[in-house]
């Protein structure tokens, strides 16, 4: 039994990986029982976190039919025939490329594909929405109200830029709130940068939580994007690049990058060679790695600015302090973690997707 390698023209570390590979692929566990392509064994880590090897986009999908399959036109294409990274999290299979596939591409335009998530509802939020504990309801004026949150998008006032909830008339979904009767559809029937007055419903009065939101209905997509490669049909979506979603919390020193459910540091730090001497150029952000023995640098992932355009890569998590704002890791390095508007289409911001087998595929 012999793992899938990457061609030695990727990247000029292949032979070490190779040798370091197929040393230990015939004493392996066997995880993946499901057919997909590269090993079934697992190289490295466990069934909650682990590495089983690369896999040529020859025996996968390339970068463009990914991107014709998504019907994803924005930015601009680049490594279509990168070689994909196999590995497990949480249980299931999952593949992505060792570099991103598109620069120049708005976290707006992945999650209108329906392909941020894989929730099979709207997501934790959509474009254009607020959430969080400076969100708050007053009954008094049926509103819902901010100091922080800049419903507008109004830069006059001193905030950070942001894009603006709606409009009166706009149907506004509450969702996240304690009280029942703050959930469900309303009317905006005036907005300023901090109240919205509804219409359409009671509101209670109550303070926001760390999931409390609320989004124009018309942005909401069903987050259910597929893509069916040989026999086998994967969900896609993006990374989990923070442990919390909304981050918890970004204005701390590890801006809510440490915990169990941060998949970027759970996968991707451990295959880079910081993981060896633990010497991130982030600590804060990175913690306390496992090391897999594969050790790709920044260059061979492009997650450091001077390696290419897309170094950083678009994730799931909204930042918590700024909601208009999605995580990304990468740019200054695999370790680092930064924030950047969701509608922002810089070439740093790249697209490197998630394909998932939905089922658990392990014994």
């Amino acid at each position: 039994m012999s793992i899938t390698l990457l061609p030695q023209k990727f990247y000029t570390n292949m032979n070490r990986i190779a040798d370091a590979l197929e040393t230990t692929a015939n004493n392996t566990a066997v995880v993946d029982f499901s057919g997909s392509p590269g090993s079934a064994r697992l190289y490295a880590g466990d069934k909650n976190a682990g590495f089983l090897g690369f896999v040529p986009s020859s025996d996968f999908i390339s970068g463009t039919d990914l991107a014709t399959a998504l019907s994803i036109t924005d930015g601009t294409a680049q490594n279509s025939t990168t070689p994909w990274i196999k590995y497990i999290w949480k249980g299931k299979i999952c593949f992505t490329p060792l570099k991103t596939l598109r620069y120049s591409i708005t976290w707006n335009t992945i999650y209108n594909a329906g392909a941020v998530f894989a929730s099979g509802d709207e997501g934790t939020l959509p474009p254009m929405g607020r959430i969080g504990t400076d969100l708050s309801i007053d009954a008094t004026d049926n509103s819902i109200n901010t100091s922080t949150q800049n419903f507008l998008g109004d830069k006059s006032v001193g905030m950070d830029y942001a894009d603006a909830v709606g409009t009166a008339g706009d149907t506004l979904v509450l969702k996240g709130w304690s009280n029942s009767a703050n959930n469900g559809s309303f009317t905006i029937d005036s907005i300023t940068n901090t109240k919205i007055v509804l219409t359409g419903g009671t509101l209670v009065t109550e303070a926001g939580g760390k999931t409390s939101r609320l989004y124009k209905s018309t942005n909401a997509v069903t987050q259910n994007a597929t893509v069916t490669i040989g026999d086998l049909t994967y969900n896609v979506r993006l990374f989990r690049g923070a442990s919390n979603n909304p981050t918890d919390s970004y204005a701390d020193s590890d801006k809510g990058s440490i915990g169990v459910d941060n998949e970027w540091n759970a996968i991707i730090l451990p295959l880079h060679e910081h993981a060896k001497l633990q010497n991130w150029i982030y600590p804060d952000c990175a913690g306390t790695t496992e090391g897999w023995g594969v050790y790709l640098t920044d260059k061979d992932l492009v997650t450091q600015k001077s390696y290419g355009s897309g170094s950083y890569t678009l994730c799931q998590d909204v930042q918590d302090v700024t909601s208009w704002k999605r995580v990304n890791r990468g740019r200054n390095g695999a370790s680092c973690l930064a924030a950047y508007y969701s509608w922002g289409a810089a070439s740093d911001v790249g697209f490197r997707p998630v394909l998932e087998l939905p089922q658990t595929a392990t014994l």
